[in-house]
């Protein structure tokens, strides 16, 4: 997994614009790539001026390897890790995702990073779980999931419903940020964004022109409650309101 230049643009962003900060967990140990060439490189450099002013693009590479605890560390964060299943890429924490995690890891981290990690743990629920266990109350979850055009790329590809059926109505989070974002540096501008199923009563439907045969990255932000998590199950909007509205007769 990594992060190349318009994945880190939109870190920046949601870091700073969000006053995030403390204890961060990456899934997965992340390689930091930067800037590619086009317009994402462009939007790289103007996000690092605004955001780190004095600060070059090689300041946020690790200085012996290519993955990212610099990067983060960079963005403000007291201490970064990164966990893994394995230590195939030296992740400073081990564990199986699929597998409930204990108490070391519970409400030990102010953010977690999701960056294209959970769409290849089969059990889910299960991981989804783990990361709102391991948040600490208000704590935030950024979310970078391949959303569209990524077939066989893990086991399932997350979509915005899944954000605002799992994370905001039956967790009870806040949804901070949430957009479609195209990854080719040709298309990073042609960004979208989605209705709010818990407003409209009807699934996310996409509110602007996404590329055609573009790979897609689902961003989003959500901050968990400060107090009473909800812990709830998830089902899709539209399907709940016929059950409600549905005729026992």
């Amino acid at each position: 997994m990594a992060i190349p230049d318009v994945l880190a643009s939109l870190l920046l962003q949601a870091v700073k614009d969000h006053q995030l900060g403390g204890a961060f967990l990456m899934l997965g140990r992340q390689r930091f790539i930067g800037s590619r060439k086009g317009r994402s490189a462009e939007l790289f450099a103007q996000a690092i001026q605004k955001y780190l002013p004095g600060v070059a693009e090689e300041d946020l590479c690790n200085p012996k390897d290519d993955y990212a605890e610099t990067f983060f560390s960079r963005l403000g964060f007291t201490s970064v890790d990164s966990l893994d299943f394995s230590d195939f890429e030296e992740a400073s924490l081990i564990h199986d995702l699929s597998k409930p995690v204990g108490k070391k890891l519970t409400e030990r981290f102010d953010v977690v990073y999701d960056g294209g990690t959970c769409e290849h743990v089969f059990e889910l629920p299960t991981a989804f779980r783990n990361i709102d266990k391991m948040l600490r109350p208000g704590g935030v979850l950024i979310g970078h999931s391949p959303c569209n055009n990524w077939i066989n790329h893990g086991f399932v590809q997350i979509s915005p419903e899944m954000v605002y059926g799992f994370w905001a109505k039956a967790m009870g989070y806040e949804v901070l940020e949430l957009i479609l974002q195209p990854t080719l540096p040709a298309s990073v501008e042609k960004i979208a964004r989605t209705t709010d199923p818990n407003v409209t009563g009807k699934r996310p439907r996409i509110l602007g022109d996404l590329p055609q045969n573009a790979p897609i990255i689902m961003h989003y932000v959500v901050r968990k409650p400060a107090t009473g998590g909800l812990g709830g199950r998830a089902y899709q909007t539209d399907y709940v309101n016929k059950w409600d509205t549905a005729d026992p007769s």
